[in-house]
């Protein structure tokens, strides 16, 4: 799997959600980056996200880190719920965003095979359009973000998205990992998040041993492109608290 990095210290990988590359983790990485090594995978396409988690150990292996923390944002948190069930030994703490454990209702089912059928038929600047202003805080839906998270989507492509649409609709749940989770564990999410509220995440957390979470002002689900500064401080005290003595190696 290929991936950038920056900065320099414990590993921290950062996964993307639905139609978004590095760019989404890009501005609270570089802050996380003045004291850890911070590592972008490419998670997207793979069509699967048992594949993803697989890639993100294998980078794992390329970087030399025998274990990291993972942020992984909405798809990124499945992902990330993907490692904690079958690689936990690799991580050292885990920060879930704007993501949730629980399955698709048949509504939510519905409406991705509606997406898949409209990216079939050519639509999908349409698909992306009403993608970008569905996932952003209503004050945020129009502007530079939204042109933002449709240049990700167009980068990426209809045939990576349809297979990230589908390995989502067919991800089942993580409600059997959350009482298993035995390392340092943040949920976070957007107070204005419309598809994973921060109900959810309180819901979650109440499941995990230990679990915190944190609501971001003013954040719909794109929280880090949304709330950068915030969600990089979130993240850099939770990191500064549950760093392990020995670390992650160094790369």
């Amino acid at each position: 799997m290929d991936f950038a990095r920056e900065g320099s210290g414990p590993v921290v990988v950062l996964i993307p959600g639905l139609g978004c590359d590095h760019r989404l983790w890009r501005p609270v990485g570089r802050r996380l980056a003045e004291r850890h090594t911070v590592v972008y995978p490419r998670t997207w396409g793979t069509g699967s996200i048992r594949a993803a988690a697989e890639g993100v150990v294998s980078v794992l292996d390329a970087v030399g880190a025998r274990e990291a923390a993972v942020a992984g944002l909405s798809m990124g948190g499945y992902v990330t719920f993907e490692l904690l069930r079958h690689h936990a030994e690799r991580l050292w703490a885990v920060a879930l965003v704007d993501t949730t454990p629980f399955g698709d209702t048949p509504d939510r089912r519905s409406k991705r095979d509606q997406v898949l059928r409209l990216i079939e038929r050519g639509e999908f600047d349409a698909v992306l359009g009403t993608y970008a202003e569905s996932v952003l805080a209503p004050h945020n839906a129009r502007g530079p973000l939204r042109d933002l998270l449709v240049d990700m989507g167009r980068t990426i492509g209809p045939e990576a998205f349809a297979r990230d649409v589908a390995a989502i609709r067919d991800r089942g749940h993580y409600e059997d990992v959350l009482p298993s989770i035995r390392v340092p564990t943040l949920f976070a999410s957007g107070e204005l998040d419309g598809l994973t509220p921060p109900e959810l995440a309180h819901r979650a957390a109440e499941r995990v041993p230990g679990a915190r979470v944190a609501v971001v002002p003013g954040a719909g689900h794109m929280t880090p492109i949304e709330a950068p500064e915030a969600l990089a401080q979130i993240l850099s005290d939770f990191l500064d608290q549950t760093a392990p003595n020995a670390g992650s190696r160094e790369p």
